[in-house]
């Protein structure tokens, strides 16, 4: 780098932050699937294995990670005037856009604006702040929308004006550690980052109403190389729960922005240009050429994708609809077994859902952007298995020990767990198909029609294309899924009904760590190895 960058005099320490424009820290989905487990017999060893695993693994967990520091800022190294551009390229290296960041003196302390141009579409906004980096206020307009935040000493409100004039308000509470989403990407500039550098802030996210506490770390020193040159960096990792993205920034002042990783959408910001006040620009000028925004979905289409995602559904929907059915009339005519167990294994997992959807919420696994759901991966998904066998093995228990006094024996508990299993089937079956109708429909008609234009239209273009570009087999992996999941549900069944009938509370308690611990494989699985090696150890598992 030019010596015109001098180097720091007090070390530079790491962080992480939510990179504006392209990540949203609120959105995140949990898929749990069930599978098969078998028990032949329980002991009290059981329960006490399981309370020492759980024990060891949340040991490790707090271990695994470094203290974080106070988030403390050093004074700002931009100037007044700096402009810095950025080539944005999408998962595949195509250039998709361009974003330009710009720094200015006010009153207040400091403005940030921002735009981002993504084939033509435009995404813009400023951030205002004080000397000491504090947010103040910001807008941004997206969409068609724009919002409005206010911080406040007791409450920071979020304006939203929708394209059809509607205006919405949000109230959310500060922290003094609070960073608007939208300037979080830079201000990272001010943190003194180092190796081992670790701090947290909490991350105010606009536009979707949501706070999200992120986690900063520098992992290491690297040499990075954008269009405006080769620099030395450090790399930093940006966690929020399991999500994680990576930075790098320049080692010397002024601390720029290099590089930028969205390992969620595959799109990374190089920078390509810099100029600042007193110092002669650096970077070369951006291309003319930019990939434009996707209008057809069916432009890249796999050949052949669409025909096998039919066939696939001719496949999914029948295991999801028809097959639990067809193991309750079997189950009635091989064994006697009466549809009213069927039924009320149904109404069992109804019930179980009662507590099982509030907990969730409670505990933010669902919503997201809070709570557990911002964990690392292990606990998250300990937590996510635990409160899963909980609430379902508890509700299995109650129902057979308090409700069905007449069923005693493996056979009714057979029925009663393909009730338990196969309604649950039957709910995914017909909330994809209802899915599966829109998606068709909304192919067919017209956008504009149904008063759908603009980025709103491309957006809901983006979604069919991405669709109908799935994996074919992915309905089928669908269907066998809540196959192995009516097989785990019978197992269970099974074993809580010789908790009762033995009364020996082992069999409830290795039927909960089953489920625990097969609910949080699966947790971890589908985010570390993905959908199908997750789906390959369900089918394992439940031959």
């Amino acid at each position: 780098m030019s010596s015109r960058f001098r180097p720091r005099t007090a070390p530079r320490v790491g962080a992480s932050h939510v990179p504006p424009l392209t990540f949203d820290a609120s959105r995140l989905t949990l898929h749990v699937s069930r599978f098969t487990f078998h028990v032949s017999r329980c002991t009290p060893h059981v329960s006490r294995l399981a309370l020492v695993v759980i024990l060891l693994l949340v040991f490790l967990t707090a271990c695994a990670s470094p203290p974080a520091q106070p988030l403390a800022f050093d004074p700002a190294p931009w100037s007044d005037g700096e402009v810095s551009t950025y080539d944005v390229r999408d998962k595949a290296g195509t250039l998709a856009g361009t974003a330009t960041w710009s720094w200015q003196r006010s009153p207040e302390g400091w403005i940030q604006a921002y735009e981002l141009n993504l084939g033509g579409r435009l995404d813009r906004g400023e951030v205002v702040m004080a000397p000491d980096l504090r947010p103040l206020r910001s807008w941004r307009e997206l969409g068609g929308r724009r919002l409005e935040t206010t911080y406040g000493a007791d409450k920071i409100t979020i304006q939203q004006t929708a394209t059809d004039g509607t205006v919405t308000t949000k109230e959310l509470k500060p922290t003094a550690d609070s960073v608007d989403n939208d300037a979080s990407l830079m201000v990272q500039r001010a943190l003194p980052l180092a190796a081992g550098y670790v701090t947290r802030y909490t991350d105010i996210i606009p536009t979707t109403g949501l706070t999200a506490p992120i986690r900063l770390t520098v992992s290491g020193a690297e040499t990075v190389t954008v269009p405006a040159g080769t620099f030395p960096a450090w790399r930093v990792v940006m966690e929020a729960g399991s999500v994680q993205h990576d930075g790098w920034y320049g080692q010397e002042a002024p601390y720029l922005l290099l590089k930028y990783r969205n390992r969620a959408s595959g799109a990374v910001f190089e920078l390509r240009s810099w100029s600042g006040a007193g110092a002669a620009p650096v970077g070369r000028p951006a291309p003319t050429t930019v990939a434009p925004a996707p209008v057809a979905p069916q432009a890249s289409l796999p050949p052949l994708n669409v025909p096998f995602l039919v066939v696939a559904f001719l496949v999914q929907y029948p295991l999801m609809l028809l097959f639990p059915l067809l193991l309750g009339w079997w189950l009635r005519r091989r064994y006697g077994v009466g549809w009213g167990l069927f039924a009320a294994g149904a109404l069992t997992l109804i019930a179980s859902q009662v507590v099982h959807l509030p907990l969730n919420w409670a505990l933010g696994l669902l919503g997201g952007g809070r709570g557990v759901a911002l964990w690392p991966l292990l606990p998250l998904a300990l937590v996510a298995g635990l409160s899963a066998g909980v609430c379902e093995e508890g509700a299995r228990w109650l129902a057979l020990r308090f409700f069905l006094k007449r069923a005693r024996g493996w056979r009714e508990a057979l029925q009663f767990g393909a009730g338990h299993g196969g309604s649950e089937a039957i709910i995914f079956g017909l909330l994809a198909l209802i899915n599966l109708i829109i998606i068709l429909a909304l192919r067919s008609l017209d956008l504009a029609a149904l008063g759908i234009t603009g980025d709103a239209a491309d957006q809901v273009r983006a979604a069919l294309a991405q669709f109908w570009r799935s994996p074919w087999y992915m309905p089928v992996l669908a269907g066998l899924e809540r196959v192995f999941a009516i097989t785990f549900h019978v197992a269970m069944a099974v074993l809580v009904m010789r908790a009762i009938t033995r009364r020996h509370i082992g069999y409830l308690v290795a039927a909960i760590a089953a489920h625990a611990a097969l609910d949080a494989w699966a947790v971890w699985a589908v985010r570390t190895l993905g959908v199908n090696w997750t789906e390959v150890g369900v089918g394992v598992t439940a031959l």
